[in-house]
């Protein structure tokens, strides 16, 4: 049984092994990005209370009077005293901008680029490879070969008779077993973070057809999104009557972002989190009619079907985001492991197909 395990370990590390080493090092450099770069730059993320809060209506009001050209996508609603006013603005030209704004004062903390020319190439090379809608495939199908790598290695690991020798390093051997003892001491501690990493991923690029496939068997049709209709009786609404009106609909849930609508027929859209969500920013929603205020839809996650809630979780545990900075940070450090893994994994395959063979000498 271990022989055609080894095969296959072998046999998969080497067809992949590139491919890893791009995918985990990228998906590294976007997690720091997002996650654990604003807490570098406290001085735009973290504010001191002094006050009342301005409005929502007063952060819309100081964005159009400041970048009045460009499109306000969406404002983060502060979870805490100490948490600014996050928006997002758009620009045909430039892309789209992070902004962070003072919640007590209304001062302009600081901007920052979100389609960055070198985090935007990161992301295609760590989703589609630089190569379209088969690199995205590619990177799916890598995902779940990684799956069987880590499952692969953990049958082989020589310690589940004796759990000394399987996390035992001989550091004074020779440079060819220091590199298998490293390999298995680092794959068992970091395997089952590979095994969610891998499903994950695998299961965000393929979750299309996992959606249509889900839908079929169970007879289930996706529900269309709301449209705003105009009414004769139009009112001018401002965002905080929005948010007031969604509250009285999901009153266990937090507030965490709203969305403004992207054209005449779209809803306000307004993001909760209800308890015990791990997700971040919540996943259950109320849409509102942007004209009159009229309550289009209220999707509480826990009510939503298993498929949907499905990518959602996908998306928590591949990202890392449901145990705050120390996870991010570990996960950092994982994607830069099967990274290391996929190196040591070939030069320890190299070493034994080209050791140096003793020469016969003819008598």
């Amino acid at each position: 049984m271990q022989r055609p395990t080894v095969i296959v370990h072998r046999f998969l590390g080497i067809i992949v092994g590139v491919f890893i080493i791009v995918i985990s090092l990228t998906g590294s450099i976007l997690v720091f990005d997002k996650e654990v770069n604003p807490i570098l730059h406290l001085h735009t993320h973290q504010v001191v209370p002094q006050g009342e809060q301005i409005s929502l209506q007063q952060v819309a009001a100081i964005i159009h009077q400041q970048y009045p050209e460009q499109k306000l996508e969406h404002i983060t609603i502060p979870q805490t005293a100490n948490d600014p006013y996050h928006v997002l603005i758009k620009s045909l030209y430039t892309g789209k901008s992070d902004i962070y704004i003072n919640t007590y004062t209304g001062k302009l903390l600081g901007i920052y680029k979100r389609d960055r020319p070198i985090i935007r190439i990161v992301n295609q090379l760590h989703t589609h490879l630089l190569a379209g809608k088969i690199g995205g495939f590619i990177v799916g199908l890598c995902g779940v070969l990684l799956l069987i790598l880590s499952i692969t290695g953990l049958m082989l690991w020589n310690g589940w008779k004796k759990f000394s020798i399987g996390f035992k390093i001989r550091w004074q051997a020779k440079w060819r077993m220091l590199q298998y003892d490293i390999h298995k001491v680092v794959g068992v501690l970091s395997a089952i973070f590979l095994v969610f990493i891998a499903t994950s991923g695998s299961i965000m690029v393929f979750d299309k057809p996992i959606k249509n496939l889900a839908y079929g068997m169970t007879g289930q049709t996706k529900i269309a999104p709301p449209i705003s209709t105009l009414s004769t009786n139009n009112s001018q609404l401002t965002l905080d009557q929005f948010l007031q009106t969604a509250k009285h609909y999901l009153p266990a849930g937090q507030p965490t972002i709203l969305h403004i609508p992207k054209d005449e027929t779209a809803p306000i859209r307004i993001r909760f989190r209800l308890p015990h969500e791990i997700i971040p920013e919540g996943k259950s929603f109320v849409f509102l009619n942007q004209y009159t205020g009229e309550i289009l839809r209220v999707e509480n996650f826990y009510k939503t079907p298993r498929v949907e809630q499905l990518k959602s979780w996908m998306d928590v545990l591949h990202k890392g985001s449901y145990g705050g900075l120390g996870t991010m940070g570990l996960y950092i450090l994982i994607g830069i492991t099967s990274s290391a893994l996929s190196i040591t994994g070939f030069v320890i395959w190299w070493g034994r197909n080209h050791k140096t063979k003793p020469q016969r000498h003819s008598a």
